[in-house]
């Protein structure tokens, strides 16, 4: 039995590290996967490897890294583009995958380069490693290294998907980065909030009770809202029913593809947001068809692959009834049209392309057209959510301050009268 059917049939299997040496007396050490000590020996012996020592991972670090030590998209971005430039540079395949398993310092892609290194010496491809962390590598990602593999063009494709995951990283950190600052104000905002409601207020309120004045209305509200807030056991509630909460609902979305969307659905629904969202989506899928196009693989086919890589519910629907059209014959620029969500500007490259035979140098224009356009976006909406802030605070001042200087106007006109 081959190392690479065991490890596609055995996917929960024990981790054991070996030494071993071949028939010229070579020095082998490393990782194999198998249901036990006696069947990783055999495992070895089969491949004609002698003196076999093995020794099982201590079981919690096989578990922590089998189950927790997770593989982040700069991981895989930097895993990809390390693999490419090494092919491009002529270095052997056979050594490869050792150098990166020796120079990472994520444990888990250590792992699967030492799996994907048994599968190369047990005669198969690098593919069939790859195919059993679907949830690391996506099925377009495995797709176009079949393609890649049997075209002899590895080196080629494996640049494209290098390019292809540094530019959905770029993408995904600028707007992370975009979004630290005003949530860096939102949490400022509301210590400051929480700090004059809190503390400032009821010392104010402790002066007024000093004088015999009805209170209004706001400020017994407001001072309720005080007691509340500062209160410990409340607080502490409240941090663990919204954690609570947080946690049910990335449940359902993990279970619930249905909830998922109606998520993204209500994203897409909100104001100026949900235009960002749908140019974003745009921009995925922009990508995604260059990728396919520049590796050789058939839209049909892409599509395909694309349909199980996008964890989005609305990008999977575009993707179903494109497949569903181009197997009615359409052009891909017709199946996009009918799938009612590309813009028309899209369509118009996508279709002046596939008439003249420039639709690789037209999906880049689009796929830097698309960066730009969100960067406006979100400059935008951030130059206008600073001021928005500002108002919010000032409006939570001005209700703390009506509620103290109501009680004042209250006093002041008892002192005219008297």
């Amino acid at each position: 039995m081959s190392v690479s059917k065991v490890l596609k049939k055995e996917k929960k299997g024990k981790l054991f590290n070996y030494v071993a040496y071949d028939q010229q007396g070579s020095r082998y050490a490393g990782f194999i996967e198998a249901l036990n000590e006696k069947e990783a020996i055999k495992l070895l012996n089969s491949f004609g490897y002698t003196k076999v020592k093995v020794g099982e991972l201590k079981s919690f670090q096989y578990f922590f890294i089998k189950n927790f030590v997770k593989l982040t998209k700069n991981d895989v971005m930097l895993f990809t583009r390390m693999v490419s430039e090494m092919l491009k540079a002529g270095f052997p395949v056979s050594r490869l995958f050792d150098v990166i398993a020796l120079t990472t310092t994520n444990k888990k892609l250590a792992l699967i380069c030492l799996v994907i290194k048994e599968n190369l010496r047990s005669g198969y491809a690098i593919s069939n490693a790859l195919e059993r962390y679907t949830d690391i590598f996506s099925p377009i990602y495995v797709s176009l290294i079949k393609i890649g593999e049997k075209t002899g063009q590895l080196s080629d494709i494996m640049d494209e998907l290098a390019k292809y995951t540094e530019e959905e990283y770029k993408v995904r950190t600028k707007l992370i980065s975009s979004l630290i600052y005003p949530l860096l104000i939102i949490i400022v905002s509301i210590l400051i909030t929480w700090g004059l409601i809190v503390f400032i207020f009821p010392k104010l309120f402790e002066i007024l009770q000093g004088f015999e004045v009805e209170i209004p209305l706001l400020t017994k509200i407001l001072l309720i809202v005080s007691n509340v807030l500062g209160n410990p056991i409340i607080l502490a509630i409240g941090f663990v029913g919204g954690f609570f909460i947080y946690t049910l609902l990335r449940i359902f979305e993990e279970l619930s593809p249905a909830f998922k969307e109606k998520i993204e659905l209500f994203l897409f629904s909100l104001p100026y947001i949900g235009n960002i969202m749908y140019k974003i989506y745009e921009l995925r899928l922009a990508r995604a068809f260059l990728l396919i196009y520049r590796s050789g693989m058939s839209f049909l086919e892409g599509l395909k692959n694309l349909e199980e890589s996008f964890n989005s519910g609305i990008l999977k629907k575009i993707i179903i009834k494109m497949q569903r059209f181009l197997k009615e014959g359409e052009y891909l620029t017709v199946a996009m049209y009918k799938t009612k969500f590309f813009d028309p500007f899209f369509l118009d490259m996508v279709k002046t392309g596939e008439e003249t035979g420039e639709l690789d140098r037209l999906l880049d224009k689009i796929c830097y057209n698309l960066e730009f356009e969100i960067k406006e976006k979100i400059d935008v909406l951030l130059s206008l959510f600073e001021p928005m802030l500002i108002v919010f605070v000032g409006f939570i001042v001005a209700i703390i301050l009506l509620a103290v200087f109501l009680p004042i106007s209250s006093i002041i006109q008892g002192v005219t009268r008297f």
